[in-house]
C-alpha cells in the first residue's frame, strides 16, 4: 500500500465528513429556525424577550 493511496483515501474521508456537516448544520438551522418561529408573534405580542420565553416554554413541556 503506497502513501499516494493513503493519502487519497483521507482527503476523500475527509471530504465525505465536511459534507456530512454542511447537512448536518443546514437540517439544525432550519429546525431552529422552525422552532424559535413558531410562537414569535405570541412571544412578541406579549412583549417577553426571546430567552425567558422559551425557558419557560421548555419547562412546560
Amino acid at each position: 500500500m503506497s502513501i499516494a493511496s493513503v493519502t487519497g483515501f483521507v482527503t476523500a474521508s475527509l471530504v465525505l465528513v465536511a459534507i456530512a456537516l454542511g447537512v448536518l448544520a443546514v437540517a439544525i438551522g432550519v429546525a431552529a429556525f422552525q422552532y424559535f418561529s413558531e410562537n414569535r408573534q405570541v412571544r412578541l405580542a406579549r412583549h417577553e424577550r426571546l430567552v425567558p420565553y422559551y425557558r419557560q416554554r421548555l419547562s412546560l413541556a
